[in-house]
């Protein structure tokens, strides 16, 4: 089943007005002075006001600053991580007197698209896979990153990055799974799926974190990688209704009925959640009909 997608976006061409009340997107390089002002003030104002950065981290990350530093940022202007996160890290930028000028701020727009992506194509090769993310350099080359939220605080996050203390971001095994898929391992016939499981095993938090992506893969018509990712998922976690049922529709996607049936059958035997149950039996009496 699909799980919880958060932040995702697609390809914009240009900024252009929403069809909605909602205000107009912010697509591509933007700068403080415009976040600052209407619409987005209204949320960037208050979340930069309210945020007070711990000082003694703060005088920390002040001795930091002697190496040539440099950040990249991604955001969505529709997203509730990005209107939370971004005025947050803005303001500690602000506090530890970051040269802003060699700060990038750059929206994106909404959407399904498995890697981030912006009009002028500035995420090409840096796997932005969630919004908000903080991608910092050092003389122009990725030392870290903060993915959509931090794992202590905004600040002893990029006090760990700064002092190159080991720092693992959340969604780790995103930049695997990319790996994976420009390598064409995924699809490798001699590839292991045990093998690429335990690769991946100590860098998700839960099942939903492969199955998001399996599911995005399927939007860009990726239908065999989603699958790879499923099977692997799987095997990570087999007593797990929602990835057996994933499991199951990439199966019946894939054209394998006769697998897609077991799955989906196994998957309502571990299912405990009365809600769940009507989109399995919906996907077991399509794989039905199809056999």
């Amino acid at each position: 089943m699909i799980g919880a997608f958060l932040c995702l976006y697609v390809t914009i061409q240009s900024i252009g007005q929403q069809k909605t009340n909602e205000p107009a997107i912010i697509y591509g390089s933007c700068t403080i002075e415009q976040l600052k002002a209407d619409p987005y003030g209204s949320w960037f104002t208050p979340a930069f006001d309210q945020y007070t950065p711990d000082t003694e981290t703060v005088n920390q990350l002040k001795k930091e600053m002697k190496d040539k530093w440099s950040i990249r940022i991604f955001f969505g202007s529709w997203c509730g991580d990005s209107k939370r996160e971004l005025p947050r890290f803005i303001k500690l930028l602000t506090a530890i007197s970051f040269p802003m000028e060699r700060v990038t701020i750059i929206g994106v727009g909404t959407g399904d698209s498995l890697y981030k992506q912006s009009p002028g194509h500035e995420e090409a090769g840096q796997g932005v896979f969630r919004v908000p993310v903080f991608i910092v350099n050092n003389n122009g080359k990725e030392i870290n990153r903060i993915n959509e939220y931090p794992v202590h605080s905004l600040e002893k996050d990029l006090l760990g990055i700064f002092s190159k203390q080991p720092y693992s971001p959340n969604y780790r095994s995103f930049g695997l799974v990319q790996q994976w898929l420009s390598e064409g391992s995924l699809l490798h016939k001699n590839t292991s799926i045990r093998g690429l499981a335990e690769q991946v095993r100590y860098l998700v938090s839960n099942e939903h974190e492969l199955n998001s992506l399996g599911y995005l893969l399927i939007k860009q018509a990726k239908k065999e990688e989603a699958l790879q990712l499923f099977r692997i998922n799987y095997y990570l976690y087999p007593e797990s209704s929602n990835t057996a049922s994933s499991l199951g529709e990439g199966y019946l996607l894939t054209g394998d009925k006769k697998q897609a049936v077991g799955y989906l059958e196994h998957s309502i035997s571990l299912n405990k959640d009365p809600n769940a149950l009507q989109e399995i039996l919906s996907l077991l009496y399509k794989a039905k009909e199809l056999k």
